[in-house]
């Protein structure tokens, strides 16, 4: 039997409780990881998440979790502006990582982070791994294929909804008091939290970017979460204009408005020049791609259950891709591959984003250096 996979959680908020935790606790992903502690600044939720859990130890900084625990993985799920300096701590102890979304705010964190890993000889996956998913594959072919002719503009876009508004935080206690602020900080908000599964997807279909522009606004300054007033140091709306290698032009909007009733969060509308690829069905509780049409009424399905890793209860929990990016990682380190959602291409996204950003406080297009 393959040993099992010793990991320690970083983060015990929202995305842990609703998502990681309850799949990680699974019978058929405890055969092949194991979550040995886990750590949050706040100890009293470390304790509790712990102790639900039946995890053995707890801890308030990543640094005190690798002096004190035996650990192979680190999984980092805190807040977008300490995903660098939480996986760098866990690369430098030598121990694999796998990082949420947005991988890190800034370009140079990014490569930095790739740097080590090469060093340090371990593995890095990234969210959100769209590469996983079979319909990306799929929707891939039929553009390679020429069947819409040559890629020429496509459009993407997510609605926010306030994490303010997640019904976990309006419980009571450790576990369900958790301050959504940090979302609305720089380094965060829409492009790097929400939009960065649609830059994710629309880079997997159509490659690299080596231009971009963008415009944001304020228009909602301020939030309110339990009777607290938060106020907004980053753009509530943005939308980015993206030149591919390839030639095709690309918008994607990042909002905290509303969204729409017809077009599915975090699709694709993708025009060629022969032809027309839609996404039409977009699985909500993983943001994966499950139907697409093509112009002349084509249609293709596939399936949650379809994807790797989701089966039985895993299909009822929140955040399916999360545990399906942390068990592709589990099996390439135990077949010494590279993960299929690689720090290569969450880097390039990270520069979009961080050059959008830029070009909406300048007003001038950005040129990209990276690629995947």
């Amino acid at each position: 039997m393959a040993r099992i996979i010793r990991a320690g959680l970083v983060g015990c908020g929202s995305l842990s409780q609703r998502g990681v935790l309850p799949h990680l606790s699974q019978p058929d992903a405890r055969e092949q990881i194991q979550l040995v502690a886990v750590t949050d600044a706040v100890a009293e939720r470390a304790r509790q998440t712990a102790e639900r859990y039946g995890i053995a130890q707890s801890f308030t900084s990543v640094e005190a979790m690798l002096q004190g625990v035996e650990l192979d993985l680190v999984l980092v799920i805190t807040p977008i502006t300490h995903h660098y300096a939480h996986a760098m701590a866990a690369m430098s102890a030598g121990k694999h990582v796998y990082v949420q979304k947005a991988m890190t705010v800034t370009l140079t964190e990014a490569t930095t982070l790739l740097a080590a890993r090469d060093q340090m000889h371990v593995k890095l996956a990234a969210a959100p791994g769209y590469e996983l998913c079979t319909t990306t594959a799929h929707m891939r072919e039929v553009i390679q294929s020429g069947a819409i002719g040559k890629p020429a503009v496509a459009y993407t876009y997510t609605m926010g909804f306030g994490h303010e508004r997640e019904p976990i935080r309006a419980g009571t206690g450790a576990l369900a008091e958790i301050d959504p602020s940090w979302y609305y900080r720089p380094g965060a908000g829409p492009l790097p939290d929400v939009t960065v599964y649609s830059l994710q997807l629309i880079t997997s279909l159509l490659g690299s970017v080596r231009r971009v522009t963008a415009l944001g606004n304020m228009l909602q300054p301020t939030r309110t979460w339990r009777e607290r007033t938060i106020d907004l140091e980053t753009n509530d709306n943005q939308v980015v204009l993206m030149e591919f290698a390839n030639g095709a032009l690309g918008v994607a909007i990042g909002s905290d408005s509303q969204g729409s009733l017809t077009a599915p969060w975090g699709g694709i509308e993708l025009y060629g020049t022969s032809g027309t690829l839609n996404i039409t069905q977009v699985d909500h509780a993983s943001g994966y791609p499950l139907g697409f049409t093509l112009q002349g009424g084509q249609t293709y399905s596939h399936r949650l259950d379809a994807q790797p890793y989701l089966v039985g209860e895993h299909l009822q929990i929140e955040e399916p891709h999360v545990y399906v990016d942390i068990m592709d990682l589990v099996a390439a380190i135990r077949d010494d591959r590279a993960p299929r959602a690689t720090g290569e291409q969450a880097r390039h996204v990270v520069e979009i984003i961080e050059c959008a950003h830029r070009a909406v406080n300048t007003g001038q297009t950005q040129e990209l250096t990276s690629t995947f």
